[in-house]
């Protein structure tokens, strides 16, 4: 945090002093660092859910109010590479029950990784309340379920993925191949994270993708009861 915290700093002086020469450096420096601490937490994230030291925090929430929060942090990277960002609510926004905080990493992970493999693209956040589906109750075996399911997509026209990748793209340390890691960079841990915090409150992900299209990935969860929480 000192790291990141300082390097901002000296980068806003610098720029307010008209030190250009040292702005691109202590840009990379900032950048830097807050890749750093995302790939600590990632890690440290990893760690607990696999000692079984995670735990899921229920709490009522409007939906829409943290998909802004979340934007507040992703917009700078969306439009980096030139893309726009469409979002589509078919839902009346009642609160919903889940742990807010897990369920904004899982939207920053799936809007992160397709603002950084798609360039002067568009992606679409789209995410609505239906009836739940019965096969999908029964295949993830949650028993808090209600007659409601939250679906939420993240939607891109990015470098897509091929299918005999897919299989393997929910793995810790996995990315598509390694020419991907040295362009993009990343460690491969965001969208393992994701499924693990999608079924630690009774959800799932999926993903489909066509090399040089796009890719959807889709999050399904049941809707609590309010009344889940008392």
């Amino acid at each position: 945090y000192a790291i990141i915290g300082y390097s901002e700093i000296l980068l806003e002086d610098a720029q307010d002093l008209g030190y250009e020469d040292f702005v691109h450096d202590l840009d990379n420096i900032h950048t830097s660092g807050k890749h750093l601490l995302t790939i600590i937490n990632d890690i440290l994230d990893l760690s607990k859910i696999e000692a079984g030291k995670m735990d899921v925090h229920w709490e009522s929430f409007d939906i829409m109010a943290l998909i802004e929060n979340v934007l507040a942090t992703i917009q700078p990277l969306i439009e980096e590479n030139g893309n726009t960002l469409e979002i589509i609510c078919e839902d009346n926004q009642e609160p919903i029950v889940a742990d807010p905080n897990k369920m904004r990493q899982v939207i920053l992970n799936l809007l992160s990784n397709a603002a950084k493999f798609t360039e002067n693209g568009k992606i679409i956040l789209k995410f609505k309340v239906v009836n739940n589906d019965e096969n999908f109750i029964s295949q993830n075996g949650n028993c808090n379920s209600t007659d409601k399911m939250l679906v939420l997509s993240v939607a891109d026209t990015g470098i897509g993925i091929s299918e005999e990748k897919i299989d393997s793209l929910f793995q810790p340390f996995t990315q598509a191949d390694n020419s991907t890691t040295r362009k993009y960079g990343g460690t491969g841990l965001g969208l393992a994270i994701s499924r693990h915090f999608c079924k630690m409150m009774g959800g799932d992900i999926a993903v489909v993708s066509e090399v040089n299209k796009g890719s959807i990935f889709t999050v399904k969860f049941p809707v609590l009861e309010t009344g889940f929480i008392n």
